[in-house]
């Protein structure tokens, strides 16, 4: 999956112009305004940015925007890119992404999320192998865009 600007910076996106409502599971308005400014964005953010962005809506605190981020992660529209601390929107609602390996932009921020069972199943393999128990990760492997990305961001 793909995560793309799909409005200037800064505006919302709504999610029907992304994903058919239909598919998409009950969302809270704070839920649905949280996900829409990630989509507009097209990019990881950090929950104080999208705060900033949703002052004119009436979202006054970063507890109510951290409840709609990991709701919206739980609920397999949201990805929390650990090693950065920020949330990607993701385009399809995503079930599985405790068997994924997230490919971050360290550029521009772009993330794009792929599963690979076949990965991970390894990696859990070797840690057997050193004598290790897994009991949690994250795949996220900092990259670059190239000349897209620049072009963006200038």
């Amino acid at each position: 999956m793909t995560i793309e600007p799909v409005r200037p910076e800064g505006r919302r996106t709504p999610i029907g112009d992304t994903i058919p409502e239909s598919k998409l599971p009950p969302l809270t308005g704070n839920q649905r305004m949280v996900y829409e400014a990630l989509l507009g964005l097209g990019r990881a953010a950090k929950a104080y940015e999208l705060l900033d962005m949703l002052r004119a809506d009436g979202v006054k605190a970063a507890p109510t925007v951290y409840r709609a981020l990991h709701e919206l992660r739980d609920k397999g529209l949201v990805q929390h890119i650990v090693s950065s601390r920020t949330f990607v929107a993701l385009k399809e609602v995503e079930n599985n992404l405790e068997e994924s390996v997230t490919f971050i932009c360290e550029d521009c921020g772009e993330a794009r999320t792929m599963e690979s069972k076949q990965l991970i199943n390894v990696l859990k393999s070797q840690a057997r192998k050193s004598g290790f128990s897994v009991k949690s990760y994250h795949v996220e492997i900092a990259t670059s865009c190239g000349g897209e990305c620049k072009a963006r961001t200038s």
